[in-house]
């Protein structure tokens, strides 16, 4: 017994008529009343009765289409399926985020613009650092990753995302926000708050060597893992900590201050990283689409961000 002989009896029992049934399966009617025939013979019971020009279902009959619709379905359902995940339109991605991007607004518009492309696509989204991305990149175990470095190995593809100034948060209350300009040599005595080193390697160091350069040793209290904690801290006045200039908007609802540091020329970015060899694989190619689509509004949203900032400090400036 084959499928098609199932889809031939099921549209026979609803046509109830051989020669309409034949036309309607575009096949000559003898041959289809002899598959019938055979696979009554292979079932050993009779599946039609003679009624006028036509035919009517036995009672085994009428059992036998609704089991056989039945299994139509569910095939007809797992070939969509699995059409789906080939094209890309179904199945789950699994994508590895470094903590703290979600606050920034280039992670979020590239979820939402994936989303959109494959709405039937399911999203699992794993929080970890460069690094873990990496590797879970190497085992298979993450489609896609969001983090803060670009990975360098030849067997993982990347795209910058966006870019954005490093600078100093702190409380309004804090002396250092008093001043018109804020210099590395003005943080030498400040308690300096950090998140952890092994999810940040690069930008610990690149912090620490841009202050030795204008002779200025930090003195980092701590490194704090829980953001919320850290902001909390900073907003007390306890400390000041160094974040991306896109974190003032967030930041302002919470009263804290963001400021340039002067002599501090560092960018935090924002890469997104796969498999080189996934490259054409149905549902990277849609995360790496999406990511291409988002990635010039951002910059273009960058530039008038900084632009309409710029226009605010003026403003408060004449206040």
């Amino acid at each position: 017994m084959e499928l098609r002989h199932l889809r031939y009896f099921v549209t026979i029992a609803e046509e109830q008529n051989f020669r309409r049934a034949a036309t309607r399966l575009h096949v000559s009617q003898s041959p289809l009343s002899r598959q019938m025939k055979d696979l009554e013979e292979e079932m050993g019971v009779e599946l039609f009765a003679p009624e006028g020009r036509g035919i009517k279902l036995t009672a085994a009959g009428k059992v036998f289409a609704e089991r056989a619709r039945s299994i139509l379905a569910s095939v007809d359902t797992a070939v969509d399926e699995a059409k789906g995940i080939a094209e890309g339109r179904l199945g789950t991605v699994v994508i590895g985020f470094e903590t703290g991007t979600t606050f920034m607004g280039a992670f979020l518009s590239l979820v939402a613009a994936f989303r959109k492309r494959t709405p039937r696509v399911g999203l699992q989204l794993v929080p970890m650092s460069s690094v873990e991305q990496w590797a879970a990149l190497r085992q298979g175990t993450i489609d896609f990753g969001y983090g803060a470095y670009a990975p360098r190995d030849g067997a993982l593809a990347h795209l910058e995302m966006a870019r954005d100034r490093l600078g100093l948060l702190l409380s309004p209350e804090h002396r250092l926000a008093r001043l018109k300009k804020i210099w590395l040599r003005d943080l030498e005595s400040e308690r300096v708050l950090l998140q952890p080193r092994q999810l940040y390697p690069g930008l610990h160091a690149d912090i620490i060597t841009a202050a030795r350069a204008q002779g200025v040793a930090l003195h980092v209290t701590a490194e704090v893992l829980d953001l919320e904690a850290l902001l909390a801290l900073v907003v007390i006045g306890d400390a000041v900590t160094f974040l991306s200039e896109k974190f003032w908007e967030p930041a302002s609802q919470t009263s804290l201050l963001w400021r340039p540091v002067e002599d501090l020329h560092i960018h935090l970015r924002e890469f997104v990283t796969w498999r080189a060899e996934d490259v054409d694989a149905p549902v990277v190619r849609a995360l790496i689409e999406s990511a291409r689509d988002v990635r010039p509004l951002l910059q273009g949203a960058a530039g008038r961000t900084r632009s309409s900032k710029a226009t605010h400090r003026k403003r408060r400036s004449k206040r």
